[in-house]
């Protein structure tokens, strides 16, 4: 019975899927990242945590869903890189994807469309959808990377969407290989430049936001992260050759142009709102003016 029951699970559902936390000192919104994987319809999800031996409430809030956690692991480790490489080797998935303590997937459908898309590409190795990035302001922009062909280009001043995106598992185990531990900041950068270099992989474009990506925390790494992706590209053999050296330097052009121009744009708007804040303080003083002169006209402040 065991195993007719296993025979029709394979079946009902030929993708397994592995979703990896990595964390550590979090309890701020370790909480939504595994609701929303833990809440799934898709029942073939495989969810495993590893913490860094956290020394706040986050163990014990990962703990209040033990029951619906796969496998949680929590001890030292030498940086996120390495907890990463960790959880994929306790991975059974077909296909794995990370998502990140603050963030969490889009929607309570994201894997079963997810792995209802795999189903129907099974020559896919490598899924990625569309991302909302969230922003300390509140603000929120959505990012739709562009088709398989366009990857290369688009990764000389952009990233594929690490948290919206999902990988056969043997790209770790044989065909690329695991995370550079080297690397503090940029190693799934320099892992997803390997993996597009590999002419055998296919990847995947899935039209569908599969996650929320909170970008807090960019702004204090950006004079770490940026450099050390840079020396990542610089050195790698794909972006040596000519061609790529010509693109890569119209890209940055560009960039900066670009660059230029939102700055210019943001004076332009800085000027406006500061135009009519000078008005609706000029309109005020003016009110207050009126108001003092009718106080006055009517007599005594006390029977006003």
């Amino acid at each position: 019975m065991i195993a007719l029951f296993l025979l029709l699970l394979e079946i009902n559902y030929p993708v397994k899927i592995s979703i990896i936390t990595v964390c550590r000192n979090a309890e701020d919104f370790i909480e939504t990242a595994i609701k929303s994987v833990v809440d799934q319809t898709f029942p073939n999800t495989e969810y495993i945590v590893v913490d860094g031996n956290s020394t706040d409430g986050t163990k014990e809030i990962i703990q209040k869903y033990a029951h619906r956690i796969s496998c949680f692991i929590s001890e030292p480790d030498g940086g996120i890189y390495e907890a990463m490489n960790k959880g994929i080797r306790y991975a059974a998935g077909d296909f794995i994807g990370f998502l990140n303590a603050d963030d969490y997937l889009q929607d309570e459908r994201a894997i079963e469309d997810a792995a209802s898309f795999l189903s129907q590409h099974p020559t896919c190795d490598f899924l990625y959808g569309n991302l909302e990035v969230r922003y300390p302001s509140g603000k929120t922009i959505l990012v739709e990377p562009p088709p398989p062909e366009s990857i290369p280009d688009e990764m000389i001043c952009g990233c594929l969407p690490h948290q919206a995106s999902l990988a056969r598992a043997n790209l770790f185990s044989s065909r690329v290989g695991m995370f550079n531990e080297s690397y503090r900041i940029s190693s799934d950068y320099e892992w997803f430049l390997r993996m597009v270099y590999s002419e055998s992989v296919k990847l995947c474009h899935y039209p569908r936001t599969l996650a929320s990506y909170y970008a807090g925390g960019l702004s204090s790494q950006i004079r770490l992260a940026v450099p050390e992706s840079y020396r990542i590209q610089n050195n790698f053999p794909l972006y040596k050759e000519s061609y790529w050296v010509n693109r890569r330097l119209l890209k940055f052009q560009e960039f900066v142009v670009n660059l230029r121009e939102w700055f210019a744009s943001a004076e332009a708007e800085r000027d406006a709102v500061k135009a009519q804040y000078e008005a609706l303080v000029a309109e005020h003083q003016e009110l207050c003016t009126k108001y003092e002169k009718l106080r006055g006209e009517l007599g005594n402040p006390a029977n006003f």
